[in-house]
């Protein structure tokens, strides 16, 4: 079943006879939670749309579909684009956001770095070697740099180095939910330093207070 939102803005293309890109809808539809009054306000107000309210949304939907998370080459500037494009989206219809833009780490160029991410965000937190069962940590994390160094801090004490491997920790430090009782595992220091430069690089132009969503694909 499609999100409401998600058919609200197919409707919408549809009625305007604009072409909605493959993902668009999806990937603004997973911005808001599926229930609640907020989630109504933005179907309603999608679907009150006059035609040029109409044709501005399902662009901005293509503008956050266009610019994907995924690390790498031209990240940095994807990522400003995207949460420009659904801010802009959800101040026309008024909605509450669970986040504002989403980060997207590679499997295949960092596997041990996304499978941790995987684990962490099910529940399986990591202590160096050790893991065991816990609450699950967030997927959507907050921006906070001047946190970072008393977050890495709190997160790794207690777990030695381990050359040639690193301690890689999720949530990263740089983000409010990180530091105590963060999931810390050694991975293979290429995969770790890639991951986090990749990671870093990406949100480089978002300011402290961004929510970000950590996706594996």
């Amino acid at each position: 079943m499609s999100h409401p939102i998600a058919k609200a803005l197919e409707d919408a293309a549809q009625r305007v006879g604009r072409k909605l890109s493959k993902d668009a809808a999806k990937a603004v539809g997973d911005m808001y939670s599926q229930v609640g009054d907020g989630a109504k306000k933005v179907v309603k107000n999608i679907q009150d749309a006059d035609a040029q309210h109409a044709h501005e949304l399902v662009s901005l939907a293509n503008k956050v579909a266009k610019n994907g998370g995924e690390t790498g080459k031209g990240s940095r500037r994807r990522m400003r684009n995207q949460a420009d494009a659904r801010r802009d989206f959800n101040q026309r219809t008024g909605g509450q956001t669970d986040y504002d833009a989403e980060l997207v780490l590679d499997r295949n160029k960092y596997p041990e770095s996304a499978q941790h991410i995987e684990d962490a965000q099910s529940g399986t937190i990591w202590r160096g070697d050790d893991s065991r069962t816990g609450p699950a940590k967030p997927d959507v994390l907050t921006i906070d740099r001047n946190g970072a160094d008393d977050n890495r801090a709190d997160s790794l004490r207690g777990i030695p180095t381990d050359s040639p491997r690193d301690r890689d920790e999720y949530p990263p430090a740089m983000y409010k939910e990180g530091g105590t009782g963060a999931s810390v595992q050694y991975i293979a220091a290429k995969d770790n330093q890639g991951s986090g430069s990749a990671m870093g690089s990406a949100v480089r132009g978002l300011p402290d207070g961004t929510r970000v969503k950590i996706s594996v694909r």
